[in-house]
């Protein structure tokens, strides 16, 4: 039927399009969801505990994934954008630190999370070295930290 092939091709093109123009590192967005999903069953489990589980805190889940989604597009197309048909490489850095912050922002989220279900259960110092990346971003703060 040639209908199925006019649409696959469309298809086909659209996610070119998709992967060159907004976003194509599909196993990055995996890892996301994961932390994403655990901090959002921790958060509510908390709340449920603490019996103070709102309505509106899943909406500021939803803003959270439109935030992200953003962050994003925007790493990919100021990393992969092109200037005279070549990609510059200048904000090559820029891609694997938004990243990593967010990575390193859904850990934090997570590990206050079960520092408030049990707070006894990880090391202070892990938190420390996280929270003083999410401030600096030094990569170095995150890897040797400052464990005075």
């Amino acid at each position: 039927d040639p209908n199925y092939f006019m649409i696959a091709s469309t298809l086909s093109y659209f996610k070119i399009a998709l992967g060159d123009y907004v976003f194509n590192d599909w196993q990055y967005l995996g890892f996301l969801t994961v932390l994403v999903t655990i901090d959002t069953i921790l958060g509510t489990y908390k709340a449920i505990k603490n019996k103070s589980l709102e309505s509106k805190a899943y909406g500021r889940v939803l803003e959270k994934v439109l935030l992200y989604a953003s962050v994003l597009v925007v790493a990919h197309v100021m990393t992969r954008f092109t200037i005279a048909g070549r990609e510059s490489g200048l904000l090559n850095w820029f891609d694997d630190l938004i990243l990593t912050a967010i990575m390193v922002r859904e850990a934090i989220s997570i590990m206050e999370n079960i520092a408030e279900i049990k707070p006894d259960l990880l090391p202070t110092w892990l938190m420390k070295r996280f929270k003083k990346f999410d401030e600096t971003g030094k990569l170095k703060d995150l890897i040797n930290g400052d464990d005075e």
